[in-house]
Protein backbone atom coordinates (compact mmCIF):
# COMPACT_ATOMS: atom_id res chain seq x y z
CA UNK A 1 0.00 0.00 0.00
CA UNK A 2 1.18 3.35 -0.51
CA UNK A 3 -0.89 6.30 -0.32
CA UNK A 4 -0.35 10.24 0.19
CA UNK A 5 -2.71 12.92 1.16
CA UNK A 6 -1.90 16.23 3.23
CA UNK A 7 -1.41 16.44 6.81
CA UNK A 8 -4.49 18.30 7.98
CA UNK A 9 -6.76 15.40 5.82
CA UNK A 10 -5.08 12.59 8.21
CA UNK A 11 -5.49 14.56 10.97
CA UNK A 12 -8.93 15.12 10.45
CA UNK A 13 -9.67 11.59 9.95
CA UNK A 14 -7.62 10.38 12.86
CA UNK A 15 -9.47 12.72 14.92
CA UNK A 16 -13.02 11.23 13.83
CA UNK A 17 -11.84 7.59 14.69
CA UNK A 18 -9.51 7.51 17.40
CA UNK A 19 -11.47 8.31 20.28
CA UNK A 20 -13.15 4.79 19.71
CA UNK A 21 -9.55 2.87 20.06
CA UNK A 22 -9.04 2.57 23.50
CA UNK A 23 -6.86 0.36 26.14
CA UNK A 24 -8.20 -3.28 25.70
CA UNK A 25 -6.14 -5.80 27.17
CA UNK A 26 -8.20 -8.61 26.22
CA UNK A 27 -8.58 -7.83 22.49
CA UNK A 28 -5.71 -5.60 21.74
CA UNK A 29 -6.38 -5.28 17.94
CA UNK A 30 -9.17 -3.00 19.05
CA UNK A 31 -6.13 -0.21 19.77
CA UNK A 32 -5.49 -0.01 16.48
CA UNK A 33 -6.87 1.95 13.35
CA UNK A 34 -7.42 -0.37 10.25
CA UNK A 35 -6.05 2.00 7.38
CA UNK A 36 -7.18 0.27 3.65
CA UNK A 37 -7.87 1.25 0.36
CA UNK A 38 -10.97 0.49 -1.54
CA UNK A 39 -12.07 1.88 -4.67
CA UNK A 40 -9.39 4.24 -4.67
CA UNK A 41 -10.39 5.56 -1.60
CA UNK A 42 -8.26 5.68 2.23
CA UNK A 43 -10.35 5.40 4.61
CA UNK A 44 -9.78 5.01 8.22
CA UNK A 45 -11.47 2.43 10.27
CA UNK A 46 -12.13 1.93 14.82
CA UNK A 47 -14.60 -0.22 16.90
CA UNK A 48 -14.72 -1.63 20.28
CA UNK A 49 -17.23 -4.82 18.84
CA UNK A 50 -20.28 -2.34 19.90
CA UNK A 51 -19.64 0.42 18.08
CA UNK A 52 -17.45 0.91 14.53
CA UNK A 53 -16.53 4.50 12.58
CA UNK A 54 -15.19 4.40 9.42
CA UNK A 55 -14.24 7.81 7.40
CA UNK A 56 -12.85 8.71 4.13
CA UNK A 57 -10.15 10.92 3.42
CA UNK A 58 -9.18 12.36 0.43
CA UNK A 59 -5.76 11.60 -1.30
CA UNK A 60 -4.28 9.64 -3.70
CA UNK A 61 -3.99 6.38 -3.93
CA UNK A 62 -0.80 4.78 -5.35
CA UNK A 63 -1.13 1.33 -4.68
CA UNK A 64 -3.71 -0.62 -2.82
CA UNK A 65 -3.62 -2.81 0.26
CA UNK A 66 -4.41 -2.44 3.87
CA UNK A 67 -2.84 -2.52 7.59
CA UNK A 68 -3.65 -1.78 11.37
CA UNK A 69 -1.51 0.62 13.30
CA UNK A 70 -2.04 1.79 17.21
CA UNK A 71 -4.39 4.48 17.29
CA UNK A 72 -2.52 6.54 20.37
CA UNK A 73 1.15 6.77 18.66
CA UNK A 74 -0.23 7.12 14.79
CA UNK A 75 -2.54 9.91 16.01
CA UNK A 76 0.00 11.67 18.44
CA UNK A 77 2.58 11.39 15.73
CA UNK A 78 0.35 12.83 12.93
CA UNK A 79 -0.60 15.65 14.95
CA UNK A 80 2.63 16.77 15.82
CA UNK A 81 3.23 17.26 11.97
CA UNK A 82 3.88 20.49 10.32
CA UNK A 83 1.56 20.58 7.80
CA UNK A 84 2.11 19.70 3.61
CA UNK A 85 2.04 16.26 2.43
CA UNK A 86 2.07 12.96 3.91
CA UNK A 87 3.61 9.87 2.35
CA UNK A 88 2.65 6.61 4.05
CA UNK A 89 3.87 3.30 2.45
CA UNK A 90 3.80 -0.64 3.99
CA UNK A 91 6.63 -2.98 3.56
CA UNK A 92 5.83 -6.25 5.93
CA UNK A 93 3.94 -4.24 8.48
CA UNK A 94 5.93 -1.45 9.00
CA UNK A 95 4.63 1.57 7.99
CA UNK A 96 6.95 4.12 6.34
CA UNK A 97 6.20 8.30 6.91
CA UNK A 98 7.45 10.29 4.80
CA UNK A 99 7.10 14.06 5.01
CA UNK A 100 9.37 16.87 3.13
CA UNK A 101 11.47 17.20 6.41
CA UNK A 102 10.90 13.77 8.35
CA UNK A 103 10.91 10.31 7.79
CA UNK A 104 9.33 7.82 10.47
CA UNK A 105 8.64 3.91 10.65
CA UNK A 106 6.06 2.82 13.11
CA UNK A 107 4.88 -0.85 13.42
CA UNK A 108 1.58 -1.84 12.33
CA UNK A 109 -0.42 -5.34 12.76
CA UNK A 110 -1.81 -7.04 9.62
CA UNK A 111 -5.55 -6.85 9.24
CA UNK A 112 -6.60 -10.79 10.19
CA UNK A 113 -7.75 -10.42 13.56
CA UNK A 114 -9.60 -6.76 13.25
CA UNK A 115 -13.33 -7.44 13.71
CA UNK A 116 -15.67 -6.86 10.50
CA UNK A 117 -18.07 -4.67 11.06
CA UNK A 118 -21.50 -4.78 9.84
CA UNK A 119 -22.15 -1.23 8.01
CA UNK A 120 -25.68 -1.92 6.25
CA UNK A 121 -25.52 -0.39 3.24
CA UNK A 122 -28.58 -0.53 1.74
CA UNK A 123 -31.99 0.14 2.40
CA UNK A 124 -34.73 0.54 5.35
CA UNK A 125 -33.68 4.00 5.93
CA UNK A 126 -34.38 7.85 7.23
CA UNK A 127 -33.07 10.99 6.17
CA UNK A 128 -32.64 14.33 8.31
CA UNK A 129 -30.29 17.35 8.67
CA UNK A 130 -27.32 17.05 10.28
CA UNK A 131 -27.98 20.35 12.24
CA UNK A 132 -31.20 18.96 13.17
CA UNK A 133 -30.49 15.37 14.48
CA UNK A 134 -27.34 17.04 16.69
CA UNK A 135 -29.98 19.77 18.28
CA UNK A 136 -32.33 17.15 19.32
CA UNK A 137 -30.04 14.09 20.68
CA UNK A 138 -28.18 17.12 22.71
CA UNK A 139 -31.31 18.49 24.03
CA UNK A 140 -32.08 14.73 25.23
CA UNK A 141 -29.19 12.83 25.73
CA UNK A 142 -28.38 14.12 29.35
CA UNK A 143 -31.58 12.77 30.26
CA UNK A 144 -30.72 9.20 30.12
CA UNK A 145 -28.68 6.89 32.96
CA UNK A 146 -25.60 5.06 33.18
CA UNK A 147 -26.88 2.71 35.42
CA UNK A 148 -26.28 -0.59 33.94
CA UNK A 149 -29.09 -2.51 35.87
CA UNK A 150 -31.81 -1.18 33.88
CA UNK A 151 -29.83 -1.11 30.29
CA UNK A 152 -33.13 0.83 28.20
CA UNK A 153 -32.34 3.72 30.52
CA UNK A 154 -28.68 3.83 29.27
CA UNK A 155 -29.97 4.92 25.76
CA UNK A 156 -32.06 6.90 24.10
CA UNK A 157 -35.50 5.28 22.30
CA UNK A 158 -36.10 6.25 18.97
CA UNK A 159 -39.59 5.80 17.71
CA UNK A 160 -39.93 6.37 13.09
CA UNK A 161 -43.60 7.42 12.58
CA UNK A 162 -43.90 8.48 9.01
CA UNK A 163 -42.34 12.04 9.22
CA UNK A 164 -41.44 12.39 11.94
CA UNK A 165 -38.45 10.86 14.43
CA UNK A 166 -39.00 11.18 18.12
CA UNK A 167 -36.34 10.82 20.21
CA UNK A 168 -36.51 10.32 24.27
CA UNK A 169 -34.68 9.24 27.12
CA UNK A 170 -35.24 9.20 30.75
CA UNK A 171 -33.75 8.42 34.39
CA UNK A 172 -36.80 7.80 36.11
CA UNK A 173 -35.95 11.31 37.79
CA UNK A 174 -36.10 13.67 34.89
CA UNK A 175 -37.63 13.18 31.13
CA UNK A 176 -37.03 14.40 28.01
CA UNK A 177 -38.80 14.10 24.33
CA UNK A 178 -37.89 15.84 21.05
CA UNK A 179 -39.89 15.51 17.74
CA UNK A 180 -37.78 15.88 14.18
CA UNK A 181 -39.26 16.51 11.01
CA UNK A 182 -37.64 13.82 8.72
CA UNK A 183 -36.71 14.73 5.46
CA UNK A 184 -36.90 11.25 3.25
CA UNK A 185 -38.78 8.01 5.19
CA UNK A 186 -37.78 4.96 2.93
CA UNK A 187 -38.42 2.67 6.03
CA UNK A 188 -39.64 -1.24 5.08
CA UNK A 189 -42.11 -0.65 7.71
CA UNK A 190 -44.66 1.35 8.91
CA UNK A 191 -42.85 2.09 12.06
CA UNK A 192 -39.77 1.94 13.55
CA UNK A 193 -38.77 1.38 17.62
CA UNK A 194 -35.38 1.26 18.60
CA UNK A 195 -32.67 1.98 21.70
CA UNK A 196 -29.63 3.59 20.71
CA UNK A 197 -26.71 3.52 23.40
CA UNK A 198 -25.39 6.58 24.77
CA UNK A 199 -21.64 6.32 24.14
CA UNK A 200 -23.00 5.28 20.27
CA UNK A 201 -25.02 8.88 20.58
CA UNK A 202 -22.33 11.18 21.90
CA UNK A 203 -20.27 10.19 18.88
CA UNK A 204 -23.21 11.02 16.82
CA UNK A 205 -22.68 14.46 18.55
CA UNK A 206 -19.29 14.81 18.10
CA UNK A 207 -19.25 14.08 14.20
CA UNK A 208 -22.63 15.97 13.38
CA UNK A 209 -21.88 19.32 12.08
CA UNK A 210 -23.40 22.69 12.23
CA UNK A 211 -24.98 22.85 8.90
CA UNK A 212 -27.77 20.84 7.43
CA UNK A 213 -25.86 18.19 5.29
CA UNK A 214 -27.77 15.38 5.46
CA UNK A 215 -27.70 12.13 7.59
CA UNK A 216 -29.18 8.90 6.50
CA UNK A 217 -29.77 6.80 9.47
CA UNK A 218 -30.33 2.60 8.72
CA UNK A 219 -32.12 0.49 10.90
CA UNK A 220 -31.42 -3.47 11.34
CA UNK A 221 -32.23 -6.19 13.67
CA UNK A 222 -30.19 -5.16 15.89
CA UNK A 223 -27.89 -2.49 14.70
CA UNK A 224 -28.08 1.30 13.68
CA UNK A 225 -26.01 2.97 11.13
CA UNK A 226 -25.56 6.44 10.71
CA UNK A 227 -24.18 7.88 7.60
CA UNK A 228 -22.82 11.42 7.18
CA UNK A 229 -21.13 12.88 3.92
CA UNK A 230 -17.56 11.16 4.74
CA UNK A 231 -17.95 9.22 7.67
CA UNK A 232 -20.07 6.24 8.95
CA UNK A 233 -21.15 5.09 12.63
CA UNK A 234 -21.98 1.69 13.03
CA UNK A 235 -23.48 0.51 16.58
CA UNK A 236 -25.10 -1.99 18.12
CA UNK A 237 -28.94 -1.71 19.36
CA UNK A 238 -29.85 -2.00 23.19
CA UNK A 239 -32.30 -5.15 23.26
CA UNK A 240 -35.57 -4.93 25.91
CA UNK A 241 -38.78 -2.59 26.22
CA UNK A 242 -38.72 1.20 26.80
CA UNK A 243 -41.19 2.44 29.63
CA UNK A 244 -44.36 3.74 28.45
CA UNK A 245 -43.39 7.17 29.27
CA UNK A 246 -46.08 9.05 28.10
CA UNK A 247 -48.49 7.50 30.95
CA UNK A 248 -46.07 9.95 33.49
CA UNK A 249 -46.79 12.96 30.98
CA UNK A 250 -49.56 15.28 32.62
CA UNK A 251 -52.17 16.01 30.31
CA UNK A 252 -52.94 19.55 32.11
CA UNK A 253 -51.76 21.89 34.41
CA UNK A 254 -53.08 24.17 37.43
CA UNK A 255 -50.55 26.46 37.16
CA UNK A 256 -49.07 28.14 33.79
CA UNK A 257 -45.58 30.31 34.74
CA UNK A 258 -43.89 32.21 31.49
CA UNK A 259 -40.34 33.27 32.19
CA UNK A 260 -36.51 34.68 31.02
CA UNK A 261 -34.81 31.57 30.81
CA UNK A 262 -31.73 33.81 31.83
CA UNK A 263 -32.91 35.24 34.63
CA UNK A 264 -34.24 32.35 35.82
CA UNK A 265 -31.09 30.20 35.45
CA UNK A 266 -28.80 32.79 36.81
CA UNK A 267 -31.06 32.64 40.69
CA UNK A 268 -30.85 29.07 40.60
CA UNK A 269 -27.53 29.26 40.22
CA UNK A 270 -27.30 31.14 43.13
CA UNK A 271 -29.80 29.98 45.07
CA UNK A 272 -27.72 26.77 44.50
CA UNK A 273 -24.63 27.68 46.62
CA UNK A 274 -27.39 27.32 49.71
CA UNK A 275 -28.73 23.79 48.72
CA UNK A 276 -28.12 21.05 51.19
CA UNK A 277 -25.03 18.79 50.02
CA UNK A 278 -26.20 15.37 48.35
CA UNK A 279 -29.86 16.90 47.99
CA UNK A 280 -29.21 19.73 45.52
CA UNK A 281 -32.57 21.05 46.85
CA UNK A 282 -33.82 24.62 45.31
CA UNK A 283 -37.64 25.45 46.57
CA UNK A 284 -39.97 27.54 43.54
CA UNK A 285 -42.99 28.91 44.43
CA UNK A 286 -45.14 30.63 41.98
CA UNK A 287 -47.29 32.96 42.94
CA UNK A 288 -50.48 35.49 41.12
CA UNK A 289 -48.49 38.17 41.91
CA UNK A 290 -45.78 37.24 38.76
CA UNK A 291 -43.19 35.99 40.75
CA UNK A 292 -41.08 33.38 40.80
CA UNK A 293 -39.17 33.15 44.66
CA UNK A 294 -36.29 30.90 43.99
CA UNK A 295 -34.81 29.70 48.08
CA UNK A 296 -32.60 27.49 49.35
CA UNK A 297 -31.38 27.25 52.97
CA UNK A 298 -28.46 25.28 54.58
CA UNK A 299 -27.58 24.95 58.05
CA UNK A 300 -23.40 25.53 57.59
CA UNK A 301 -23.92 28.18 55.04
CA UNK A 302 -26.99 30.01 55.38
CA UNK A 303 -29.68 31.07 53.00
CA UNK A 304 -30.62 32.67 49.49
CA UNK A 305 -33.71 34.43 48.71
CA UNK A 306 -34.37 36.31 45.12
CA UNK A 307 -37.25 36.75 42.88
CA UNK A 308 -37.49 37.04 38.99
CA UNK A 309 -40.22 38.26 37.29
CA UNK A 310 -42.67 36.09 35.26
CA UNK A 311 -46.15 36.03 33.71
CA UNK A 312 -48.27 33.35 36.10
CA UNK A 313 -51.49 31.52 35.42
CA UNK A 314 -53.73 29.60 37.60
CA UNK A 315 -53.28 28.97 40.84
CA UNK A 316 -50.44 29.67 43.56
CA UNK A 317 -48.06 26.67 43.59
CA UNK A 318 -44.39 25.60 44.50
CA UNK A 319 -42.12 22.29 44.27
CA UNK A 320 -38.85 21.54 45.33
CA UNK A 321 -36.34 20.83 42.85
CA UNK A 322 -33.41 19.15 42.25
CA UNK A 323 -31.35 22.52 40.67
CA UNK A 324 -28.73 20.24 38.52
CA UNK A 325 -31.93 18.47 37.11
CA UNK A 326 -33.72 21.76 36.34
CA UNK A 327 -30.77 23.41 35.19
CA UNK A 328 -29.89 20.63 32.50
CA UNK A 329 -33.71 21.61 31.35
CA UNK A 330 -33.06 25.23 31.17
CA UNK A 331 -30.28 24.33 29.00
CA UNK A 332 -31.61 22.13 26.96
CA UNK A 333 -34.36 25.06 25.59
CA UNK A 334 -32.98 27.31 23.36
CA UNK A 335 -35.41 30.16 23.52
CA UNK A 336 -35.30 33.18 25.46
CA UNK A 337 -38.96 32.55 27.27
CA UNK A 338 -39.39 28.70 28.90
CA UNK A 339 -42.73 27.72 30.34
CA UNK A 340 -43.43 25.68 33.56
CA UNK A 341 -46.15 23.75 33.99
CA UNK A 342 -47.05 22.85 37.77
CA UNK A 343 -49.85 20.26 39.30
CA UNK A 344 -48.59 20.09 42.73
CA UNK A 345 -45.65 19.50 44.40
CA UNK A 346 -45.33 16.00 44.41
CA UNK A 347 -46.21 15.70 40.30
CA UNK A 348 -44.39 16.04 37.43
CA UNK A 349 -43.12 18.97 36.30
CA UNK A 350 -42.89 20.07 32.25
CA UNK A 351 -40.58 22.72 30.80
CA UNK A 352 -40.49 23.79 27.51
CA UNK A 353 -39.98 26.31 24.89
CA UNK A 354 -42.41 29.44 24.95
CA UNK A 355 -43.50 28.70 21.18
CA UNK A 356 -42.40 25.41 20.54
CA UNK A 357 -44.45 22.21 21.17
CA UNK A 358 -41.48 19.95 20.19
CA UNK A 359 -39.95 19.76 22.85
CA UNK A 360 -40.45 19.04 26.66
CA UNK A 361 -38.75 18.16 30.00
CA UNK A 362 -40.47 16.63 32.59
CA UNK A 363 -38.64 16.67 35.82
CA UNK A 364 -39.97 14.98 39.32
CA UNK A 365 -40.05 17.33 42.12
CA UNK A 366 -37.94 16.50 45.55
CA UNK A 367 -41.24 15.55 47.88
CA UNK A 368 -41.45 17.53 50.90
Amino acid sequence: MRIICTQENLIKGLNVVSRLAGKNISLPILNNILIKTEGGLIKLISTNLDIGIKTTLRGKVESEGEITVGAKIFTEYVALLTGGNVEISVDNNNILIKTENQQTTIKGQGTDDFPVIPWLESGNEIELGSETLKEGLSQVINSASYNNVRPEFSGILMVVNKDNLVLAATDSYRLAEKNIKIVKNNLNQEKAYKIAPLKALQEVIRICGDGEEPVKIKFGESQIVFGFKETTIMSRLIEGNYPDYKEIIPNGWKTRVVAEKSALTTQIKTASLFSRAGINDVLLEFNKNNNIIISAANAQCGENKSTVEAIIEGENNSAVFNYKYFLDGLQNINQKKIVIEVNSSDLPVILRPENDNNYLYLIMPIRR
